[in-house]
């Protein structure tokens, strides 16, 4: 249940947990972001990373792109792809549990928040071997807390 902070957090400062978990998703939409879009930081134990949601013309919905470690120059498509940890659709969750697109970052913050197969894409993954982190991540994240402006 959120609180009255909660409640009124807009979406592109929500902060979002896991039961059990030191996994949390943060947030950190720029103002000026296009419609549809936002940046969020990804805590998973002790790895830090920025994830990219944008929408997808493929899916007709927005898209979580998680890279690690991704170099910065020229990428070939299959060096992009080596350094992806996670990509989905991502989906607000309704209180009664309806599947939902994401909110703008202006709007109202998602009670709940579902990245299907996260812990299957994280779990196993050679390039988190020297990462202290939970061992089973978590699907759905609820909101926490509000960041700052």
């Amino acid at each position: 249940m959120a609180t009255g902070a909660q409640a009124s957090c807009a979406q592109g400062r929500a902060i979002y947990d896991t039961k059990d978990s030191r996994t949390e998703l943060a947030f950190v939409t720029p103002k000026d972001a296009p419609p549809g879009t936002h940046e969020v930081l990804v805590r998973l134990g002790a790895l830090e990373s920025r994830a990219y949601i944008n929408p997808s013309a493929e899916f007709d919905q927005p898209v979580m792109t998680l890279p690690h470690r991704c170099p910065e120059d020229d990428l070939t498509a299959e060096a992009l792809e080596a350094c992806i940890l996670y990509r989905s659709v991502i989906y607000a969750l309704s209180p009664g549990e309806t599947l939902q697109t994401l909110p703008d970052a202006n709007r109202e913050a998602a009670t709940q928040i579902l990245l299907p197969n996260f812990t299957a894409s994280l779990d196993n993954n050679p390039a988190l071997d020297q990462i202290e982190r939970p061992k089973r991540a978590g699907d759905i994240f609820t909101l926490a807390e509000c960041g700052d402006d």
